[in-house]
């Protein structure tokens, strides 16, 4: 008796729930469709800098050759739109540092963004 009770009382989630859960999948959804190109980007920066640091023929480079280097690379690997600001070039004790910091906006809706900020960087050693 008392669990055909259970089952009459147990009817599952209504329309309204569904629709709750269907609207935070959505927008979850959503989210991932408008940061994956950009983890992509960044992954193929970081291929870019990793290939650069097996390159011997790198080390011997100015910064300006380093730099017009990497856009190249950069290209190659289909990323287009990159702002050569974010590059920075120092000389340290052991080598050059070659950092790339940036920031991607990316819109929503209306005034919302999603904001990623990446930070890369390799050392080169002297030749």
């Amino acid at each position: 008796m008392k669990s055909t009770s259970m089952i009459k009382k147990q009817r599952g989630m209504t329309m309204l729930s569904w629709m709750v859960v269907l609207g935070i999948a959505v927008f979850f959804i959503l989210i991932g469709i408008k940061m994956i190109p950009t983890y992509m980007e960044n992954h193929a920066l970081q291929q870019v800098l990793t290939a650069m640091t097996n390159d011997i023929k790198v080390r011997q480079m100015s910064p300006a050759e380093m730099k017009k280097n990497f856009i190249k690379r950069l290209k190659i690997n289909s990323v287009y739109e990159f702002d050569t600001k974010a590059i920075t070039i120092k000389k340290e004790k052991f080598g050059t540092r070659f950092s790339v910091d940036y920031e991607v906006r990316k819109p929503v809706g209306g005034n919302v963004f999603i904001v990623m900020t990446f930070s890369n960087s390799t050392l080169f050693p002297p030749p």
